[in-house]
């Protein structure tokens, strides 16, 4: 059947292609994935009838894997050292998704629609974002703000860590804070990124901080290395995840095992100690698929922190029939290194920003996880999809006591305001006692903590159709989850001690229910409207073992104070989407934010239930796409968030400056956030050239306390302005040059919006700061080699990227790096 345009705006967006294509002839790039079978029409008018075309590259990690993308096709941003190789793939997912991809096939390409599976012979399931068993899901039927980083641009940038991949986003604000983005603190249009508690982070559709209900601090990030791409979900789209969403859902998707034998090698050096090695291989026999990945990451850092990763990750695949199919993986991740929570103060800062006080600090974390998930495919429209998950995370932390003015106590070093250390008595040192210097103790404490996860999750979808005009999609999945905690504060007799006299201890459970419901109704194909809704309970025991000695302050008691704590939430959800035109979609929502009241919040020292309710949020959004074929794509939202019952407890990786207690609170979050691709490449370049330009900016004027002591401030660690521009050359004869930069303006560290910076440097204005990145890679195709060499922060403006939580993070740093790589088959 022929593509004919049904609208006059349709035919004059394709005019431009259309008249390159007969001046210039067939396209001399990848085949497109959506060809039409008139073999009249030339590659180069089908790209420009097919306004859905969009990045789906080779895996990342597998030239030879399976589309992972199945409703995109090639982007104009595609890396030329990968070139698209679109496959078509019955396999079924091996992730769980977000259900709403951000970049799938729109309407706007005139091809035939693929209609509801007959109840006696089922289509088999989508790849990548779609829902297992939807048919067409796609970014016009998304009700709300999505972003998806595709594999291409994770290829073609090359993030030492996912915070640089995640900078892009609109809406989001990456805060700083070692230089391999271990500890990720992100903040999602203007809420606390503290260790990124107010945004559930997923992968592969499963919770990954310490404790997701009572401890949702996040201490592990999936390394990128091994990520495919990343889903970012900002509005009503949500419902069916939680808890933690009241600022959004980040879910990581790890690449799959590949259909042929499939080999890659990637080794990245520079300076600082930055040390990289991944190596990744898998196949398929018959109805069994394999891949393992192992990765080791080195980086000492200007503060000398010594960090070193090992992850190893397997994953598993069995199609025991056409309807049938389990998934698994087993994870195991290690890291040890020396970061701390003591940054210099102000004066030390100015002397040497890389200074580090805390030299026996060391922090190590140990995970292990296993995750299963079987699909379904019942028949009649029905499928299931049933995951099970369990992970247990060891986090010890040994920080060395200090104190910021001098209480005659027997030091083992004092660091003055010039950044010198040295003993008590030395005439190298001028300590005082104004906030600039800082006393360490003889003595340490390790935080040993233990966390454990286990939960499971059935999922049911039903696709239905009522001819041409009425069709839907519902949703609808139950969730047991439990997790542990067991912590202790050791408290050592030397800096550097292993072991210690316990303190403290203490025991907490908790147990989970939920159940959510979505479903999406459509009409006409143009008109989708998508209500849902979730609920949550979680019950929390807190049992305390040990406390400090009412006599003796070093030493423990033992002790049992027991209380528990209980809460639940009702959380509704409405989007609506309308295809105005082929080119352009409207959609708006509204959904309520939830996140649990930790448990050490929940119940008091005393084994007291203080009965705090869960913080809450109203979200709403009004919101638009714009597609032009392959060289415009625009996507721009306004929001607004009223964000309740907030909170507050003093907490030291926050800073606990201003906090004093628990309080409640209310703030206002109004903004715009929008990103916009361009690529005048297929307009008047050649076809060997792509040229993409993407913009993703975020305003947000209103990011205010509302009522108390604080009205009308503004919320800390809230930039009213956040920039982000990437540009991409890519020519088909292998060269890749991209170069990305990022602004974000000046933001307050605490609710006093206190400008001038203390001399302890715990308060005071973050300036505005501006990064620049760039890479350049050759592919060799013939070999498979791609070489590469890269530079991040290259103007080497160092600067405070936060004050939390005992001094300055700086950061901006330049680091320069080389890169090689093999893999197999060669693209």
């Amino acid at each position: 059947m022929k593509h004919r345009p049904r609208t006059f705006a349709a035919l004059l967006a394709c005019a431009p292609a259309l008249y390159a294509t007969r001046a210039r002839g067939q396209d001399a790039g990848a085949p497109d994935a959506s060809a039409s079978d008139d073999a009249a029409i030339s590659a180069r008018a089908r790209d420009a009838l097919d306004a859905s075309a969009d990045g789906a590259t080779t895996d990342a990690s597998a030239s030879s894997e399976p589309q992972t993308q199945s409703a995109t096709v090639a982007h104009p941003g595609a890396d030329a050292a990968a070139p698209t190789q679109p496959t078509q793939s019955s396999e079924p997912s091996a992730v769980t998704p977000i259900e709403q991809s951000p970049r799938p096939r729109p309407r706007a390409q005139a091809r035939p629609r693929p209609s509801a599976p007959r109840r006696d012979v089922e289509a088999e399931p989508e790849q990548g974002t779609t829902v297992i068993g939807s048919l067409a899901r796609t970014l016009e039927q998304t009700p709300g703000s999505v972003t998806l980083v595709r594999n291409e641009d994770l290829r073609a940038q090359r993030p030492t860590h996912a915070g640089e991949a995640l900078r892009n986003v609109p809406g989001l604000h990456i805060v700083p804070e070692d230089g391999l983005g271990m500890r990720l603190n992100i903040s999602v249009r203007g809420l606390d990124p503290n260790r990124s508690r107010k945004i559930l982070i997923l992968e592969d559709g499963i919770p990954v901080s310490l404790n997701p209900y009572g401890s949702p601090e996040l201490y592990y990030t999936p390394p990128i290395e091994r990520m495919d791409r990343i889903e970012v979900v900002r509005g009503s789209g949500q419902i069916l995840y939680g808890p933690q969403t009241v600022g959004g859902v980040i879910n990581y998707i790890s690449a799959e095992p590949p259909r042929t034998l499939f080999a890659l090698a990637n080794v990245r050096g520079g300076d600082q100690g930055y040390f990289v090695a991944h190596a990744a291989g898998g196949l398929t026999q018959g109805a069994i698929g394999a891949r393992l990945d192992v990765l080791h990451r080195r980086f000492n850092g200007p503060r000398l922190f010594g960090a070193e990763v090992t992850n190893v990750t397997a994953r598993l695949r069995a199609r025991f029939s056409p309807r049938s199919t389990l998934n698994a993986k087993f994870d195991f991740y290690d890291e040890r290194s020396a970061v701390t929570y003591v940054g210099p103060t102000a004066s030390q800062f100015a002397v040497n920003p890389a200074f580090n006080p805390a030299i026996h600090d060391r922090f190590l974390v140990r995970r292990y996880a296993i995750s299963l998930w079987h699909d379904w495919n019942i028949g009649g429209g029905f499928r299931l999809r049933t995951t099970a998950y369990g992970y247990e995370t060891h986090r010890a932390w040994r920080r060395q006591n200090f104190e910021r003015a001098d209480s005659m106590a027997d030091y083992e070093r004092i660091c003055d305001a010039m950044a010198r250390c040295g003993p008590r008595g030395s005439t190298q040192i001028q300590p005082d006692n104004d906030g600039g210097s800082l006393f360490f103790r003889r003595d340490a404490s390790i935080r040993d903590r233990h966390f454990l996860v286990g939960g499971i999750e059935p999922r049911l979808t039903f696709n239905w159709t009522r001819g041409a005009v009425f069709s839907g999609e519902l949703i609808a999945v139950v969730r047991a989850h439990y997790e542990a905690a067991n912590e202790q504060l050791l408290l050592t007799s030397t800096p550097t001690g292993e072991y210690g006299e316990p303190l403290d201890a203490e025991v907490r459970n908790g147990y989970a229910f939920s159940a959510a419901a979505q479903h999406r109704f459509s009409f006409w194909r143009r008109l989708h409207v998508t209500p849902g809704v979730r609920v949550e309970t979680f019950l929390s025991d807190r049992r305390i073992t040990r406390v400090p000695s009412a006599t003796m302050p070093t030493q423990g008691a033992d002790a049992n104070v027991i209380g528990n704590a209980f809460s639940w939430a009702l959380i509704p959800g409405l989007g609506v989407t309308f295809d105005a035109t082929r080119q352009l979609t409207a959609y708006a929502g509204f959904h309520r934010g939830y996140s649990p009241p930790r448990t050490k919040d929940s119940v008091s020292n005393n084994g007291l239930n203080l009965q705090l309710d869960p913080e809450l949020s109203w979200n709403f959004e009004l919101g638009g796409r714009v597609r032009l074929n392959r060289w415009l794509d625009v996507d721009a939202a306004a929001f607004w968030l009223e964000f309740d019952n907030q909170i507050i407890p003093p907490s030291e990786s926050g800073g606990a400056v201003s906090a004093g207690g628990f309080n409640t609170g209310h703030s206002r979050h109004v903004g715009v956030e929008a990103s916009v691709q361009f690529d005048i490449a297929p307009l008047v370049l050649p076809s060997t050239v792509k040229l993409p330009l993407t913009l993703s900016y975020t305003w947000l004027p209103v990011a205010d306390l509302i009522g108390g002591l604080w009205n009308g401030n503004r919320v800390p660690y809230a930039p009213e302005h956040m920039l982000s521009a990437q540009l991409r050359f890519v020519h088909s004869s292998g060269i890749l040059v991209q170069v990305n930069s990022n602004l974000v303006s000046r933001q307050f560290t605490d609710r006093d919006n206190t400008v001038a910076q203390s001399r302890n440097a715990l308060i005071g204005e973050v300036p505005t700061y501006v990064t620049l990145d760039a890479r350049l890679a050759y592919a060799w195709r013939q070999t498979g080699l791609t070489f590469a060499v890269a530079g991040r922060n290259l103007t080497d403006q160092v600067y405070v990227a936060s004050r939390a939580p005992q001094g300055i993070q700086a950061a901006g740093y330049r680091q320069v790096f080389a890169e090689l790589e093999w893999r197999w088959p060669r693209m």
